[in-house]
C-alpha cells in the first residue's frame, strides 16, 4: 500500500473514532432514558474509564504514586497528551503544593452538544475522567466546584481548581 498512515494519523483516527461512538452512546442513552439517566451514567462512566486508562498508562510506563505536585503534573500531562491529543486545550496553574487549576479553553464536549442541542441539559464528563485518572493513582482529592452543568453553556469559565492528598 503506498499511502502509509503516520503514528500521529493512526493516534488521531482512533481517538476521533472513539469519541464518535461516545457521543452516539450518550445520544442514544438520552434518547432511550432521558437526560438525567444519560448525564449520571455518563459521569460514572467516564471515571471508571478514566481509571482503567490510567491503571494502564502507569503500567505501561512502570510509574508509581506520584509523591508531589510536580510528579503528578507530569503524568497529567503525559496522559492528556495521549488520550486527549487535539480534542482539549487547557492551562494548568499550580496553586500551591496540593493544589492546581485546570482552566480548560477549548473543549470538544462542549463543541459537540452545541451541535447535539443539549447544552442546557449536559453536566461534565471530561472531569469525571480526571477524577478516575487521580483514583487510579491512589490519590484523595477535592473537586471545586463540584461537577454540574457544563460551565460554558452557562457564560463561566470551565477552571476547577484539584486538592490533592499526596501519602
Amino acid at each position: 500500500m503506498p499511502n502509509r498512515l503516520s503514528f500521529e494519523m493512526e493516534k488521531d483516527l482512533l481517538i476521533k473514532g472513539w469519541m464518535s461512538h461516545d457521543a452516539r452512546w450518550f445520544m442514544a442513552v438520552t434518547q432511550h432514558f432521558g437526560i438525567d439517566a444519560a448525564n449520571r451514567l455518563n459521569q460514572s462512566v467516564c471515571r471508571e474509564i478514566g481509571r482503567v486508562e490510567m491503571r494502564r498508562f502507569m503500567k505501561t510506563l512502570a510509574l508509581s504514586t506520584p509523591k508531589n505536585m510536580g510528579e503528578y503534573l507530569n503524568l497529567m500531562q503525559a496522559a492528556m497528551s495521549v488520550y486527549g491529543h487535539g480534542l482539549a486545550e487547557y492551562e494548568i496553574e499550580t496553586v500551591d503544593h496540593q493544589s492546581y487549576q485546570m482552566h480548560m479553553k477549548r473543549c470538544f464536549a462542549y463543541e459537540n452538544i452545541l451541535r447535539a442541542g443539549i447544552k442546557d441539559q449536559y453536566e461534565c464528563g471530561i472531569f469525571a475522567r480526571i477524577q478516575g485518572w487521580i483514583d487510579a493513582q491512589g490519590l484523595e482529592h477535592d473537586l471545586e466546584p463540584s461537577l454540574d452543568k457544563c460551565k460554558r453553556v452557562s457564560g463561566k469559565e470551565c477552571k476547577y481548581t484539584v486538592t490533592l492528598r499526596f501519602q
